[in-house]
Parts: structure tokens; sequence; C-alpha cells
């Protein structure tokens, strides 16, 4: 299903779960949490504030990942 990616981030354990479910043993290496060792929370329906933690917490995963791609 995800043969043709080097990597898929998700943004919480739920997806991840779902992917690794429904993935080969060869792309399992290939999926991981977005933070690594937790979920992003999902921000929508809620304040600005809660959007903008979100987004700090994004960019702040950025820069886990750029040293290793």
């Amino acid at each position: 299903m995800l043969d043709w990616a080097d990597i898929v981030l998700t943004m919480d354990a739920a997806v991840l779960g779902t992917l690794r479910a429904i993935c080969t043993e060869d792309n399992s290496p290939n999926l991981g949490l977005y933070l690594g060792d937790r979920d992003v929370p999902d921000p929508m329906g809620q304040s600005d504030e809660v959007f903008n933690d979100c987004a700090v917490l994004i960019e702040a995963g950025t820069a886990l990942h750029l040293g290793h791609l």
C-alpha cells in the first residue's frame, strides 16, 4: 500500500495503529508518529490559542525529522 513512500508520519497513535494493521511488514519500519513519542492534538473547533499551540508542536516536529531525511 505504501511501497512508494520512504516514510509516513502520522499525527496520532490511532492513525499509526490503523496503518500498521493494513500495511505489510516491509512497510512497518517506515511508519511513525510525527512527534516521535506523543500525538499532535487535533485543534479543530477550538480556540486560536489551541491552533497556535498545535502549530508550535508541528514546527518542533519538523526539526526532529530534517536531520533524518
